[in-house]
């Protein structure tokens, strides 16, 4: 049996083994933020940090901040960081150093007397002012800090920031959103307020480490001065330290004799032997009044066809699918009001016999909703996705031996490449042979050919051809292929005399209808489809925090801190 001294003996190893982890802990009780936007463009930021040392003895804190802005090219961006001071509560000053990081891209605050510990909690307010932290995109200006940092090794109990800005500047056109957890997150466990002058923005839960919070405020155009920031390009990243490493890289003389006399000209004699398109047995008319067909038997879709005159899939090819899909009773166009257009879902196309690609459009469209006003879709996302899956669909059907965006997109690498070797022999010989190296198969020419004898009677205005042109049906069926060749106008024109009856799949706010205004309004319509299928990005490249990038640690700022 244990005795009394063991119990005692016990009782204090079990004391100084676990108690200590129960004091020692240290954390952030509160982490507010103000921010003041000022007209000329730069921030003001007040940080108060509470910082609870618990029972551990520190000389103070320390506190990084990310000094780049990284935009979606991975290009950085540095900010202009101007220290005011650091204090207490009462405006008593603290000793600090400031560093500079550039290879972690930090800017670095030790707080604190070496000479001197600390214990239990103690108030930092930290003030500084930032040059280049709003970011300037095309319908607005936009605000996205990391407001603590997602880098503080401590916990943090509770976090609330104040955003002031202008008066003058209406509160119904001040958006804002904020995004908590590690770094990345998209959740939102975080309450904002927004009220004339200032933007209250606090967490909900205590935020643990790793983890922080940011946010992105949305103001209207012309309220502040534009201050972007300075592009920041490393030694080893400009072109002349690019040139030098590839000089060290390139030291052996095979190296450098392929790459600047028998690569250009390997390229010319692959052309020559292996990039021409084979002779066709099948030669172009003034007159064809179809679409070209696989090996199967398929009649090819409009886009597929305009893919095969140019070689490229394109926004034209995109809007013949729309108008083909619509014709074919997926879909209606509705012009409601001038050039406001909603598409209307009309039947399920899951089970259908439609291509891949087409299903990825209706899917991306048809997103959420059966009744999408076109204004408000965003479908650069689903349009790169469809252009992907129709070139897949050109090298299955056997018409290109390999994707020919794939091969221009390789030989432009290859132009890049020449250029930053300052080869200019193969940049000049890669940007002009690598746009015409795509080459169809005999059937790929084949196919072609038909496609352009198409083109020919669409866009033709022999008047022998006319007898073509006798009924609405056969002016909507050959539509889509007019607007995959760009001709649509000159097809309408044809028409325009005809008393034809509004189409089922299209109907137009104007009262009205002939085949010009049908054709003006969808292409009015496709004008915003190759809006909406631009990402909203700055003048420098960033994506905007309202898109569905935004997330915990991103835009400027952020950082973290722990005890020293």
């Amino acid at each position: 049996m244990l005795n009394r001294a063991s119990y005692i003996f016990f009782f204090i190893i079990l004391f100084f083994c676990f108690v200590p982890f129960a004091f020692a802990q240290e954390k952030i009780n509160n982490f507010d933020t103000d921010i003041t936007i000022n007209k000329d463009g730069t921030i003001d930021i007040v940080e108060t940090i509470k910082y609870d040392f618990g029972s551990e003895y520190r000389h103070g804190i320390y506190r990084e901040i990310d000094i780049f802005k990284i935009n979606k090219e991975n290009k950085k961006y540095l900010l202009t960081f101007d220290i005011v001071g650091v204090s207490n509560l009462n405006g008593k000053k603290y000793k600090y150093t400031q560093s500079e990081d550039r290879g972690r891209g930090k800017l670095i605050l030790k707080i604190g007397d070496p000479d001197v510990y600390v214990s239990g909690e103690y108030v930092y307010k930290i003030a500084y002012q930032v040059k280049g932290a709003l970011t300037y995109f095309s319908d607005h200006d936009e605000l996205y800090w990391n407001l603590t940092g997602n880098e503080w090794n401590v916990p943090i109990t509770s976090s609330s920031t104040i955003i002031n800005y202008p008066e003058e500047i209406p509160l119904n056109n001040v958006g804002a959103k904020c995004f908590t957890g590690p770094y990345g997150s998209s959740a939102s466990d975080c309450q904002i307020d927004i009220f004339r002058k200032t933007i209250n923005i606090s967490s909900n839960n205590p935020l643990s480490i790793n983890e922080g919070i940011s946010a992105v405020v949305s103001f209207p155009k012309n309220y502040f001065a534009v201050l972007e920031p300075k592009l920041y390009t490393p030694f080893w990243e400009t072109l002349f330290g690019k040139f030098l490493m590839l000089v060290f890289k390139s030291i052996f003389f095979a190296g450098i004799f392929f790459w600047y006399v028998f690569y250009p000209i390997y390229i010319v004699y692959k052309w020559f032997r292996y990039g021409r398109d084979p002779s066709s047995t099948i030669g172009k008319v003034r007159a064809w009044y179809d679409g070209p067909k696989t090996q199967k038997g398929r009649v090819l879709t409009p886009a597929e066809t305009g893919s095969l005159i140019d070689e490229r899939v394109d926004l034209k090819d995109i809007s013949s699918t729309i108008v083909d899909l619509a014709r074919s009773g997926f879909l209606k166009i509705e012009e409601r009001k001038k050039k406001d257009f909603y598409f209307i879902k009309r039947k399920e196309y899951k089970n259908s016999n439609l291509m891949k690609f087409e299903k990825e459009l209706l899917d991306g469209i048809f997103e959420t909703e059966e009744e999408v006003r076109l204004k408000n879709q965003k479908l650069y996302t689903t349009i790169v996705s469809v252009k992907e899956k129709l070139y897949i669909q050109l090298v299955d059907d056997k018409f290109f031996p390999k994707s020919p965006q794939k091969i221009r997109n390789f030989y432009v690498f290859i132009m890049i490449m020449g250029l930053a070797t300052l080869n200019i022999p193969l940049a000049l010989i890669a940007g002009i042979f690598g746009r015409i190296m795509p080459r169809k198969t005999l059937d790929g020419v084949n196919a072609s050919n038909i496609a352009h004898s198409l083109k020919n009677f669409l866009s033709s205005q022999d008047r022998q051809l006319e007898f073509q042109a006798k009924n609405q049906m056969f002016f909507e069926k050959l539509l889509p292929y007019a607007v995959a060749f760009g001709v649509e106008k000159i097809w309408a024109n044809r028409f325009k005399n005809m008393n034809m009856t509004q189409p089922d799949w299209y109907s137009s706010s104007s009262g009205t209808f002939n085949s010009t205004n049908l054709v003006f309004g969808l292409r009015a319509s496709f004008r915003i489809v190759v809006y909406s299928a631009t990402p909203t990005t700055s003048s420098s490249g960033f994506s905007s925090g309202f898109s569905s990038s935004g997330s915990s640690g991103g835009g400027g700022g952020g950082g973290g801190g722990g005890s020293w």
